[in-house]
């Protein structure tokens, strides 16, 4: 294709969707994630999100192009998600590289998600299968930068946090409590109202895989909630 700036190759797949495929690739002599769309399932709110943020603890996006069948993204390439953390020691696909201390990760997850809020967007799929690990190696330690990822149900809100809510999006077993409820009582409210806060609940990971999901929120995690002005939202 004339005028391409992305290659990849195609037994180096990094993850298969249903409309596509990531695949480990090159961008102007950079390591990429390529990220590859059937081009009529371009999700354009998604593409919207990812031109618009730019944050240090939210992937980059460094170039788009197509080609007669595919939308193809040329993203930031990272070392794992979260999730991959959790998986069993004899899982070929577990992460065990370094990870800041729990409250380093809070802290990084509340910066960017302070950021897509302050853009008047809500992600709505908030797991750890979307939240990327990114280390960068220098002769003298290990700089893990913790990133939110997968903006494919994301969406505008209004400047107090709020839209209209038609159905509840994102995976089921991570969705906020309140947001279930909202669908409870659609039925009773003229127009239901989603907001940012669904965003803000967590299933506290610890680092040392136990059992931490659904968890009670614990002290020193809700004092970083304090310090970023998001505890009244929880």
């Amino acid at each position: 294709m004339e005028g391409k700036k992305i290659t990849f190759e195609r037994n180096a797949t990094l993850g298969e969707g249903a409309y596509g495929s990531v695949f480990r690739g090159e961008f102007e002599g950079r390591q990429v994630a390529v990220k590859r769309i059937l081009l009529n399932k371009i999700n354009k709110n998604e593409e919207e999100c990812l031109r618009k943020l730019k944050h240090s603890n939210i992937i980059k996006l460094f170039h788009i192009e197509s080609d007669n069948d595919f939308r193809i993204y040329a993203l930031e390439l990272c070392n794992a998600s979260l999730d991959q953390l959790f998986l069993g020691s004899d899982d070929p696909r577990k992460y065990n590289g370094p990870m800041p201390p729990d409250i380093v990760v809070f802290l990084q997850l509340g910066l960017g998600l302070e950021y897509i809020h302050f853009n008047q967007l809500i992600h709505r799929d908030i797991k750890p299968a979307n939240i990327l690990i990114s280390v960068r190696s220098t002769d003298r330690s290990d700089e893990v930068t913790i990133k939110w990822a997968d903006f494919g149900l994301s969406r505008a809100v209004n400047e107090r946090g709020t839209f209209t809510l038609s159905d509840i999006r994102g995976t089921e077993k991570w969705r906020a409590p309140e947001s279930l409820k909202l669908l409870e009582n659609a039925q009773e409210e003229d127009e239901p109202r989603g907001t940012v806060q669904s965003d803000i609940w967590l299933r506290l990971l610890k680092a040392d895989g136990g059992e931490a999901f659904g968890a009670k929120l614990s002290t020193s995690a809700f004092d970083l909630l304090v310090s970023f002005g998001l505890a009244d939202e929880w």
